[in-house]
């Protein structure tokens, strides 16, 4: 289970990465409104919107370097170690590391599904980040 979770974080970072490259390859996108609706979590630093696309780069650079470097660390009693859920309406869920992780890798596909509908309606082209698309160019060369 362990290297799934690795082999669906790395897999993140460089779909995260291919859809950052298209952003900034279609001049005003980081600038579109509806792209970045600047709607904060609930955490300090991710209340602070990026004010420029290499700044958030840098973030997801940060967060995936974090997240690949935990992943390694996993084993199954960390897999099912139970969380506090960041959310003050769900403060008696308690879901496992496990089904977090999974939650992590498969609502960031979401939202760069967002970002790449709203990228080909500004006459951009978004990039192909499907997770087989990885294993068949990406993770067979690491």
């Amino acid at each position: 289970m362990s290297e799934l979770i690795q082999s669906l974080l790395a897999h993140m970072a460089w779909a995260d990465a291919a859809i950052l490259k298209a952003v900034a390859a279609h001049e005003g996108v980081f600038a579109d409104d509806e792209l970045c609706q600047q709607l904060p979590f609930d955490m300090e630093r991710a209340k602070q919107v990026p004010g420029a696309l290499d700044e958030m780069e840098r973030r997801f650079q940060e967060a995936h370097a974090e997240g690949a470097a935990y992943a390694t660390r996993l084993d199954e009693a960390e897999l099912a170690r139970t969380i506090e859920f960041p959310v003050p309406a769900w403060k008696d869920f308690h879901p496992s590391v496990r089904d977090a992780l999974m939650q992590v890798v498969m609502h960031s596909e979401h939202h760069r599904a967002q970002v790449a509908m709203r990228l080909r309606t500004l006459g951009g082209a978004p990039p192909v980040t499907d997770y087989i698309i990885w294993v068949r160019d990406v993770k067979g060369r690491r």
